[in-house]
Parts: C-alpha cells; structure tokens; sequence
C-alpha cells in the first residue's frame, strides 16, 4: 500500500506517520508512508504514482485540502481521503469530495487504526483494476473502465471510458491482468469487454455504453465468431443467474 500524509505542521505529520506505520506492523501489511507539507508537493506524484489512501489536513498554506480534494475528484480520482483537521464546520464539504473518513484534531491513536481498518476491508470488495505505464504516467483504471483493448504498432491501445491509452506490452500480458470472464478475444490482436458488447454479427461486433454516447464497430474474424458467441452468451447467462442469485438471498 502507499498512504500519503498531507500536513504542513511537522510534528503533526510524524505522529500520523508513526500511527499508520505501528498499524502496518500490527496487520503484517507493507506499506509505505510519505509525508507532504502542502497540495503543490503532492500533486507532483499523482502522475506517476498510484496513491492507496490520502490522509489530508484541511488548512494549509496555499491550497486548501478541500480544494485539492476536489481537484482530484476531477480528475476522476477514486482514491480514499482521510480529512484531518481541527474544525468541525468543513465537515459537510468533506461530504460533498466523497471523503472516506473524516477525523477531528487532537486525533486518538485508535481512531486512526479504525479508520485504516475500514479502509483496508473495502479495497479488497472493490472492482478489479488494472495499473497502467502510459505516456509518461501511471494511471489506474476499473476493469469495468475498459471498452477494448487492441495491438497497433508495436502497442497497446486501450480504450477507455477515460480517454485512449497507449502502453508498450503485449497482448498476453493484457490478458493475464484482466478478468478472463469479462473479456474475450473477437479478432487477431483485439480484446473485448463483454459487458459492452451489444450485438454480434459474422464480421463485426457492437460495443455501446448506455451511460455515455459511446458506440464503436469492431470486426470479427471469422475464425473467432463461434468462440466470441458463445463467451458473449455464456457471460450473460451468468450474470443473470448472479443477479437472480442476489435477488433470492435480499427476499429472504
């Protein structure tokens, strides 16, 4: 895990470093802590590192942390933040960034070990994601992000509901870090995600987003029809039957 601290008191900022470190120990989970005295600081690394947890101080010189709170919200980052402050009246923009955890100055040992606790127990019920080293950043993205994944000269090109990604690997390695149940291979070199495909044709497939105006055509080889066919019924087949599932247990 990598959990930034932002605090521009000195003092302030090891205590809370040492709190979520004891935890780190206690739990045997590796984690590495690092410590900015203002947003300016921080906002440098959020390029090329992917950041597990923010703990965030409110009043600070220059930029507030409500503002670089919502800076990051748009930039649609997903990351938990932690505000840490001595005033009780931001708390309700505290609500509005989506904020994980909200504690009051002077803070108790155990109250920061409770809100990593709940943390930690929800990064492992999130949606999978997938890390990727593209053009000079490192960007996070939901596994439900991607629409199609396709090799282009020499790269990958992932198209996303972020924006298109371009990353020097291979279609192998893609296919190893993205859930086997949710994409499928519709020609040479191009993969999928099923849950967008609306229609299949003998030489071409549909990939439409109802939430957004996404709507893309993307060929189907011949060889490879049978095989997207049925990876496409087999995956709604089980969705459906997961939903039917879910409904069952809520009746009961």
């Amino acid at each position: 895990m990598k959990i930034a601290v932002c605090e521009d008191v000195r003092e302030e900022a090891d205590w809370l470093c040492k709190i979520i470190e004891k935890w780190s120990l206690e739990k045997e989970i590796h984690a590495d802590v690092i410590s900015f005295s203002d947003a300016t600081s921080f906002l440098f690394t959020i390029e090329d590192t992917v950041w597990d947890i923010l703990f965030l101080d409110i009043k600070m010189p220059g930029e507030d942390g409500i503002t670089l709170a919502k800076r990051l919200r748009a930039k649609k980052d997903d990351i938990p933040i932690v505000f840490v402050t001595g005033e009780k009246e931001y708390m309700m923009e505290g609500y509005e960034v989506e904020a994980a955890h909200y504690l009051l100055k002077p803070v108790a040992e155990q109250k920061v070990f409770l809100c990593l606790e709940r943390i930690y127990s929800k990064m492992g019920k999130q949606e999978p994601v997938i890390i990727l080293q593209a053009e000079g950043a490192t960007v996070k993205l939901l596994q439900k992000e991607i629409y199609k994944v396709e090799v282009f000269s020499h790269k990958l090109v992932y198209t996303t509901k972020k924006g298109i990604y371009e990353v020097s690997s291979s279609m192998k390695e893609a296919k190893r870090a993205l859930q086997e149940d949710c994409f499928a291979v519709c020609h040479r070199g191009i993969l999928v995600n099923l849950r967008y495909v609306e229609s299949i044709y003998k030489n071409s497939l549909i990939l439409s987003d109802k939430g957004t105006d996404f709507h893309m055509e993307v060929p189907v080889s011949r060889r490879l029809y049978n095989q997207i066919n049925e990876a496409f019924i087999t995956y709604y087949a089980n969705t459906r039957l997961l939903k039917c599932s879910v409904s069952k247990n809520t009746l009961q």
